[in-house]
């Protein structure tokens, strides 16, 4: 029988069979951990996969992001506070609407369906993608791993411009009947609650976006190799400002010229990065789960805008 043909993988420095892996320069493991590829049913003996011939290495970068994950975890003491105030903090109005009524308070509203999104782990983050995108720690909520429609709620005016007030990723076609705010586990529980008062992300940039940890995984390595050509870059003005003006001239609908939206894959993999404009601009943004009657997520809300009481304070 032929000796399997052995590569070193460039990640972790670890030999693997040749064909084990959807990559060719990764092992199964670094390419499942960085790109979310399927990883190898690893089984050892002697200090190696027999499948893979992968030896358990792992590398600098990838410790880090396992030790980061075990840090971002909350404690006992943090979930035993939150479970007393989470009913507090659900969404009394029904963000539904936004892409189901054609009128909301006064304005008219319509829906822009921005294409479908990969979420390999289920395990999700909301950020400016332009400040935050490889820091932001991910919900204590999560949806069933999977690729589903993302939809923006717009409300198109000639006197304010067409602004994104609600984004809505489709888990599925259930009705929600509970809202549940998206929290992160690190949220300062100990201050009093007002009635409207809520948890969220912040916007420095004026955009937005909802992703996978596996996208934000692929996007560091993705953007430590743009570095490491290049270390004066940034991320807009050196890839994102580009892509936006692109999509505006091929998709100009309910965008300006510089683009308010983007449905970007992080190059050589299948995870999607959706960006969008945030609402009137900067500030501070809650990100909601939709529940159905059976206690299943039906979606997952970003609002930007409360158009019934924010169109009616420019009036």
């Amino acid at each position: 029988m032929a000796e399997k043909e052995l590569a070193l993988c460039d990640e972790c420095g670890s030999l693997f069979f040749k064909g084990s892996s959807q990559m060719m320069g990764l092992c199964p493991e670094c390419a499942h951990v960085l790109y979310g590829h399927p990883n190898c049913d690893h089984h050892f003996q002697d200090g190696r996969c027999v499948h893979c011939y992968w030896d358990g290495s792992k590398s600098v970068y990838i410790k880090k992001q396992n030790q980061q994950e075990e840090t971002d975890m909350p404690t006992t003491e943090w979930l035993n506070k939150y479970e007393a105030i989470k009913d507090r903090l659900t969404c009394k109005d029904d963000l539904e609407a936004h892409f189901t009524e054609k009128v909301i308070g006064n304005m008219a509203v319509d829906v822009l369906d921005i294409g479908s999104v990969h979420f390999p782990t289920g395990t999700i983050f909301t950020c400016d993608p332009l400040v935050e995108l490889e820091d932001t720690p991910p919900f204590i909520q999560t949806i069933p791993a999977g690729t589903y429609p993302v939809k923006i709620c717009v409300v198109p005016s000639e006197k304010y411009g067409d602004r994104y007030a609600c984004v809505k990723v489709e888990v599925s076609q259930e009705k929600p009947v509970r809202y549940e705010l998206g929290m992160t586990g690190n949220e300062e529980l100990d201050a009093a609650l007002g009635d409207d008062d809520y948890f969220g992300f912040g916007v420095d940039a004026g955009m937005g976006c909802i992703a996978d940890i596996q996208t934000q995984a692929a996007f560091k390595v993705y953007w430590a190799k743009r570095l490491e050509e290049d270390p004066d870059i940034d991320p807009y003005n050196d890839l994102f400002c580009d892509l936006l003006e692109e999509n505006a001239q091929a998709h100009p609908k309910y965008q300006g010229d510089c683009g308010d939206w983007l449905n970007w894959t992080v190059p050589d993999t299948d995870c999607n990065l959706p960006i969008f404009a945030s609402g009137w601009g900067d500030g501070y943004y809650p990100v909601y789960f939709g529940y159905d009657a059976k206690g299943e997520v039906c979606a997952v809300y970003v609002r930007f805008i409360d158009i019934e009481a924010s169109y009616k304070e420019q009036e």
